[in-house]
């Protein structure tokens, strides 16, 4: 236990120092304020504020000022109960104060003459507080809301989507907020920013690393007057917060199933598309989806150590879903004619339909043995071998015909989560999450890298591994006086196309890799 408590200690101690060289943060926590007053409406100086969050015990304590005022900063996302003591009054307890990320909560703590021992408890004061401390427009989605409503991708950026302000003109990733650029949008999970900011200017509504629903608390969204911690950053503030464990055991599991045998073909296909000869129907494009995962927060026990010692203490969340889609996308390529490839081709002029044979044609203009050049005439001949995995229709253009097909791919995406917190003291608090997440696909479809005929070996794929870590210290320093020093790191690998070598272009001629 000596050897376990240095550890810790000695982490606490670099969190803090890695916490105070890390600039540019966005806070995730909130703010209770307010008065506390006499049943005559006069203020009562002095009197004790104790904040105790309901899932980990944690407890924050305040005294009001001469006024009756007092602040609870940088209180931790959660709901919490709110105890009131001064003497000469009963007990006030306020139950299910809710705080949200960024957001003061302000209360009314009016006492009523009698002797401490007695309590007043009021309950449900904090699901609907209004909001009068700061001019912030937001809104917040948390708890069951997240996992509720109707989003099939299991990305929590996506319930951004059901807020007002949001539009959305094609895929989510195109999205905005309030018509403003996307270089306005600012995201941040636990307080470290999310965003791949090397396309943030074009694709500002994509995270370099993914927020899953059941891995996330709370999601804010401040679309106007953000508070001077966040301001600087973006005039748009979204904010995600992981789950924590507290002292109860919760954990859920979950598995979606996308069955090609239960899809309707798609509309576009019906039109579009030529009948298969072999089926009589258009060419379906076969989608299966498999999404699958669990999850489990707690508290952290250590044997040989009492049940009760543990509480408040030390928790744990850890979250992992698995994305596999074996994929196909439907390709339609226009190819030679079977005659336009020998060299015949048929063309109109004057109403008069005619054909000539380029080859006969070039031989009497002087050319000797004339012939296809031997790397064209490989690549089309290989085009015209290829068209036996798809099949083929004329055009209205007697020289070119269409070539319909489906490629094969998959994907797989892994989503590891882990939070650890640690209430070190009564006055410190240290939280520690990271997310790895990793993305592989066989081809890669959504940069067209997909063979360009049935059978060629010249395809691209992408893999990708990215990863965040924060860590926070919070500190209560005095009544009136808190510190939260927090570190956060993003990075990671993407790889575009890193299968690609020169045996993949051999049916093209090939290339030859000069690498210095």
């Amino acid at each position: 236990m000596k050897f376990l408590s240095s550890r810790l200690t000695a982490l606490l101690l670099l969190t803090f120092a890695f916490g105070v060289i890390a600039h540019g943060q966005v806070t995730t926590s909130g703010s209770i304020t307010g008065a506390v007053t006499d049943p005559q409406g006069a203020v009562v100086a002095g009197a004790t504020i104790v904040a105790r969050n309901n899932g980990t015990g944690q407890e924050l304590t305040t005294t009001a000022s001469d006024d009756g005022t007092f602040t609870i900063p940088t209180v931790p996302a959660g709901t919490y109960t709110v105890t009131v003591t001064s003497q000469g009054f009963k007990t006030l307890i306020l139950k299910d104060v809710m705080v949200n990320v960024g957001t003061p909560s302000n209360i009314k703590g009016q006492l009523e003459i009698g002797v401490a021992n007695e309590t007043v408890t009021i309950i449900g004061t904090g699901g609907e507080l209004l909001q009068t401390q700061s001019a912030t427009v937001g809104q917040t989605i948390t708890g069951r809301q997240i996992l509720d409503l109707p989003q099939a991708s299991r990305n929590a950026l996506d319930l951004i989507l059901l807020l007002p302000g949001s539009q959305t003109p094609g895929r989510p990733r195109q999205s905005t907020i309030n018509g403003l650029p996307k270089g306005a949008l600012n995201i941040t999970m636990d307080g470290v920013n999310v965003q791949d900011n090397v396309l943030k200017g074009s694709d500002g509504f994509f995270t370099f690393v993914q927020p899953r629903v059941d891995s996330v608390e709370e999601v804010t969204i401040s679309t106007s007057t953000p508070g001077a911690e966040s301001a600087g950053e973006g005039a748009v503030q979204i904010k995600f917060v992981t789950k924590g464990g507290t002292n109860e055991y919760h954990g859920g599991v979950f598995w979606y199933r996308r069955d090609p045998n239960f899809n309707a073909n798609f509309f576009y296909n019906n039109r579009d598309l030529p009948a298969n000869p072999q089926t009589g129907k258009a060419p379906r494009t076969r989608q299966m989806l498999n999404q699958f995962g669990g999850k489990l927060g707690g508290p952290i026990q250590i044997p040989g150590i009492g049940y009760n010692r543990h509480r408040d203490k030390l928790f744990f969340f850890v979250d992992f879903e698995e994305y596999a889609l074996p994929e196909s996308q439907l390709r339609t390529r226009n190819i030679l004619a079977p005659d336009a490839q020998n060299g015949i081709f048929t063309y109109t002029a004057g109403g008069v339909t005619r054909t000539v044979n380029v080859f006969q044609f070039a031989a009497g203009r002087g050319i000797t043995n004339p012939t296809p050049d031997p790397t064209i005439g490989t690549l089309l001949s290989s085009i015209r071998s290829s068209a036996s995995g798809g099949f083929v229709a004329n055009t209205s253009d007697p020289n070119v015909q269409q070539l319909t097909f489906q490629n094969q791919g998959g994907q797989r995406r892994y989503f590891p989560t882990g939070r650890l917190d640690w209430n070190a003291t009564k006055n410190n608090h240290v939280e520690m999450i990271y997310n790895y997440q990793q993305f592989k696909s066989k081809v890669d479809f959504l940069n067209n890298a997909d063979p360009a005929f049935p059978g060629f070996p010249n395809f691209g794929s992408q893999d990708s591994n990215r990863f965040s870590y924060v860590a926070a210290l919070r500190s209560t320093l005095g009544s009136h006086l808190v510190n939260e020093a927090r570190f956060g790191l993003t990075g990671g690998t993407v790889l575009f196309f890193p299968g690609c070598n020169s045996g993949q272009f051999a049916n093209q001629g090939g290339f030859a890799l000069n690498i210095n």
